[in-house]
């Protein structure tokens, strides 16, 4: 099973960025996943899915497509994925043409992971509406891989309605499409997709959906997690007995009140690769 490094929280600094990303590599991590908001307002109804809570708009959210950028200049087989890109409070062109950007200049080691969102707030002060995000990720997901595939594509929706647009160049690997959230929809288009993507969801919680998801996909649908609990053989070896592909590990706390040193980071890096990857 794969260990992908977690990238939440963090400020952005790009010497650190760039160390922590040349040691993962060296470390033997699969990737790096990066979380992405753009802007929270401090008043929300909005929960997080699994935790329950609002988002602090003064927790760091750093940017991931320009992070990614600058970790997969310095490294050779790193690995990136969004985890997971808001398509709620986005149109599908810019997200299709900087997805093959990534995956051009990283020489296919980026992966789309995206979602319609929870959080109803940012993506209505981004000027969307969060009642058609469900609807309007589907026909995002048909436009950016028609575009990838096609040089002129044409696509007729209830959102989005056009003939023969091109975005060039085109990604000479197209980015692979994993999907988040937990509903049945988003399993079925996991499956339809490369895969899925999941939070800190309890073991008993992944039986079910991967079921559903491997049913759907005949077993080819990728599988990725969060760490939802202290590592352990028991825990990793339930979760390699599901089929997850990758687990997202945070070897220092990406909520703590003051940022954590570099040094410290890169040796919490260092004891969990020598323990578990090794």
């Amino acid at each position: 099973m794969q260990f992908w490094l977690g990238w939440f929280g963090e400020q952005n600094r790009g010497s650190e960025a760039k160390a922590v990303a040349k040691a993962a590599e060296s470390l033997g991590y699969e990737g790096v996943a990066l979380s992405d908001h753009i802007a929270l307002p401090l008043e929300q109804k909005s929960l997080h899915p699994i935790q329950k809570i609002p988002y602090d708009p003064l927790r760091n959210y750093p940017e991931p497509i320009t992070t990614t950028a600058t970790m997969a200049a310095v490294t050779e087989r790193l690995r990136f994925m969004t985890y997971a890109y808001v398509m709620g409070m986005r149109e599908p062109f810019s997200v299709a043409k900087q997805a093959a950007a990534l995956s051009d200049l990283s020489e296919g080691r980026f992966s789309l992971g995206i979602t319609p969102g929870w959080q109803r707030e940012e993506i209505a002060l981004l000027g969307h509406d969060p009642r058609t995000r469900g609807r309007r990720f589907g026909e995002s997901l048909e436009v950016m891989d028609g575009l990838w595939r096609n040089d002129l594509f044409s696509y007729h929706g209830e959102f989005y309605d056009f003939d023969e647009v091109g975005v060039s160049p085109r990604p000479e690997v197209p980015p692979e499409i994993l999907i988040g959230g937990h509903s049945s929809l988003s399993i079925e288009r996991a499956a339809r997709y490369t895969g899925w993507i999941g939070m800190n969801h309890p073991t008993e919680m992944l039986k079910g959906m991967f079921s559903d998801l491997d049913l759907r996909s005949e077993g080819r649908a990728k599988k990725y997690v969060i760490e939802a609990e202290a590592l352990s053989d028991p825990y990793l070896t339930e979760l390699e007995a599901m089929g997850v592909d990758g687990l997202v590990v945070m070897p220092w706390s990406p909520v703590s009140e003051e940022p954590v040193p570099l040094e410290a980071r890169l040796e919490g890096m260092t004891r969990l690769a020598k323990e578990w990857i090794g």
